[in-house]
Formats: structure tokens, sequence, C-alpha cells
């Protein structure tokens, strides 16, 4: 092959991919990626072949989305700077081992120089910020091909998701075969056939199972899911709540610990509510001692309700109840409170009250849930169904809660 081969990042290319194309690096790209192009036979075949037009087919995408994969995939932002560590330190011991007596070239000992003390972080930022210098160093250090030339003989996945920490905006592109006519079934599946053999094979690269407190949650985020995040559906799996008869935060304890005995190896979440009621089921579980794969997460905090109307008991002055305004993450944080304000505002524009409920002794504080959970609810899914009509009209909407629950659980095991 010529120049058009390999993995290339913002026309930068990463690695070469003589040994061929592996399923981890394939399932980091969806089947729908798949393009046809016509490249002229020098750019396929190298110099001396002409100027006639040759067809390729790639694997395009943005690499936010490509990242995203990744991490799904097991290799964390955390991996790859892990990895970069290693590729440098290699790079320090191999080539310029102090206790060799030898004669160095002039640029040998100013890159040996340049090296010392060079981290992972130095690396990711000198690729972020490259671009054309007045003054750049006489031996290229520091710049593009010099950074990416220690990605030449790297694992590519790894090496793809180092060279998107610092170029997370850039499209990426991978060459898969040239062709002379239609692709075949498998190239069209190429994707998706790799992911499942991951799955099937090797259980570090299954997909993350979510599980929360009831349906409702479920009925809620694997849809908002599938309309906010698209390129994650096949890599998070929301547990299907008839399987589990016992509901509630009580109940997601149970769940865990039993999958926790069980020794599930798919990287688990269990997702609880941001109030008393989460916070009271789980103060007797030991956290310490769940295997790594299992991730305890409340909903995030929320801006919305660090100020949000709440209804008290009545009184001699208000028999119906007073309205102030109280910080209410924590203490009332069920999935409705994360539905925007167009489902939670009532037909004046005000917002459905917290109604206090209950007092935990053992937590000291109060639970509280939003009134009228079902018109919420309701208008939630009528929200829903217009983004899911015509998804341009998304970031009119207020999406900002639900997003932070699912940003939470794509990242949490950064």
């Amino acid at each position: 092959m010529g120049a058009w081969e390999g993995l290339w990042v913002e026309g930068h290319q990463i690695s070469r991919l003589r040994d061929g194309i592996d399923n981890p690096l394939l399932a980091a790209f969806q089947d729908e990626m798949l393009q046809c192009e016509e490249v002229s036979a020098r750019d396929v075949f190298g110099p001396g072949t002409g100027s006639s037009e040759h067809l390729v087919y790639t694997l395009r995408g943005p690499g936010h989305e490509i990242a995203q994969r990744l991490g799904l995939l097991g290799f964390t932002r955390e991996a790859a700077m892990d990895y970069l560590d290693e590729l440098l330190e290699q790079e320090r011991s191999w080539a310029f081992p102090l206790s060799r007596k030898v004669e160095r070239t002039p640029r040998e000992e100013a890159e040996r120089e340049f090296l010392e003390g060079y981290s992972a972080a130095d690396w990711v930022r000198d690729l972020r910020e490259a671009q054309p210098s007045a003054e750049p160093h006489p031996f290229g250090f520091g710049e593009p091909t010099w950074l990416l030339g220690h990605l030449r003989y790297a694992f590519p996945p790894l090496a793809l998701r180092a060279a998107l920490l610092a170029l997370p905006d850039a499209e990426v592109v991978m060459y898969v075969e040239e062709s002379e006519g239609d692709p075949d079934a498998e190239l069209l599946q190429l994707c998706s056939l790799a992911r499942d053999a991951l799955h099937s094979m090797a259980m570090e690269h299954a997909p993350l199972v979510v599980l929360t407190e009831g349906s409702t949650d479920v009925a809620i985020l694997k849809p908002a899911l599938e309309l906010l995040y698209p390129h994650l559906t096949d890599l998070v799996r929301f547990m299907d709540y008839g399987t589990r008869p016992q509901g509630g935060a009580g109940g997601l304890v149970t769940t865990v610990r039993a999958f926790a005995a069980a020794g599930i190896a798919n990287p688990v979440i269990a997702l609880f509510d941001n109030d008393t009621a989460a916070s009271e089921a789980l103060r007797p579980l030991d956290r310490g001692t769940l295997p790594r794969n299992i991730k305890i997460l409340q909903y995030p905090p929320l801006s919305l309700a660090s100020s949000y109307p709440t209804l008290g008991p009545p009184s001699i002055d208000t028999p119906e109840g007073s309205t102030t305004r109280a910080d209410v993450n924590g203490l009332a944080g069920s999935i409705e409170l994360y539905l925007g304000r167009d489902a939670l505002s009532l037909p004046d524009g005000s917002l459905r009250p917290v109604q206090w409920r209950s007092y935990s002794p053992a937590c000291q504080q109060y639970q509280g849930e939003v009134t009228d959970k079902r018109a919420v609810q309701h208008a939630y899914a009528l929200q829903l169904a217009r983004a899911q009509r015509d998804p341009s009209i998304i970031n009119t909407q207020d999406w900002a809660g639900v997003r932070a629950i699912l940003d939470a659980v794509i990242h949490a095991f950064e």
C-alpha cells in the first residue's frame, strides 16, 4: 500500500496498520461509518502507477465519538496516558541508556536531553498546541511528526485514544481495503461483527451494564441515550427491570450485592437517585468490598435543584402549607427532577414544588419528591417524542439534567 493506508487523525498518520486491523480497533467505529471513496492509483499503490481513479473503502467518524467508544471498550483516558508514559520511558531506556559508553550524535544528545522528564501530559499538550512556529526546534522535537513517531509501533487502539486526547474534535479515518465493486455483506457489518467477537471472547470489553432503582428510570434514560448519544447505544445495556422483582433503592442494593457475589465480569454501574432514601439504603453497603468493575453512582447534583420551590407542612398561619425555596440536592433528586424545566413547569410557568415526606433519623434529613410525578413524566414523554421526530430541536429543549446523568454513566470508568 501507499500513502492512503493506515489510521489517520486530522491528516496525521497514527499507524500504518501493517499487521492488519484487529477487532478492538474496528469496534471503535460503527458500520454506518463505512464509505466508498475514489482516490488516484498513485495514492493507493505509490509513485509510478498512473493517475487513474481507484475505489477504496474507509471508516470515517468524528473524534469525540470514536474516543467515547474507545473509552467504553476499555481504552480509557487513564489507560492511554499510562501507555504514553510507558512508551516515553522505553524510548529513554532503550535508545539512550546512560550506562552505555557510546558517542552520541548532536541530535541524539539533544533528544536525550529533551526527553528527560518528558511525560504523557507534555506529549498531549505539545500535540494539542502544535502549529507552525517561527522558531521551530532545530531537530523538530515537540512537533507533530516527532510526537506521532512515538506511536509508530504502538498498539493502535491506545495510539488512537492518545492522539484523540490532544485532538478531540478531529476526524478519524481508517483505510479498510480497495475494491472494484460493491461491498459484500461482511464488509457492511465489519464493525458490528468485530464488536460481537469482542463481547464473546473478552469480558473486559463487554457492554456496560446500568442498574437503576426502577423501570421508570430505564424508560427515561434508555431512549435518551439513543437520542443524545446514538453512537454508544450498542455499548451500554440497561438492566431489564422485569428480571428484578424488588424495586427502589433497597432493591438495588440487594442486586448490587448479588452481582458482586456472582462475579459478574461486565463493568456495572448501580445508579441511585440523588435523595435521602438512596443515601439511607446505601449506608450499610461497604463499597470498599465491591469488585473494581462495580461502581455506585447517585444522580449528580443539579443546578436547578440548588434553589427549588418546596412545600412545607401546614401551620396555623399557613394551613395549606408554605412554599419556600431550598437546595434539594441529596434530598429529593428522583429522576423526575432531571427532566427539564418544560416537564417540571406548571401552566403558569412556575415549577412543580417538592413535597417533603418523611424524616430519616439515620441521615438526619428529610426525604422529598416532586409533586404529580405522572404529569412530569407525561410532559417529558411529549418532549422526547418531539425530539425523536425532529432532532434539530434538541438544542432548544432542556436536556441538562438527563445529559448530566448519562455523562456520569459514560465517564464512570474513565
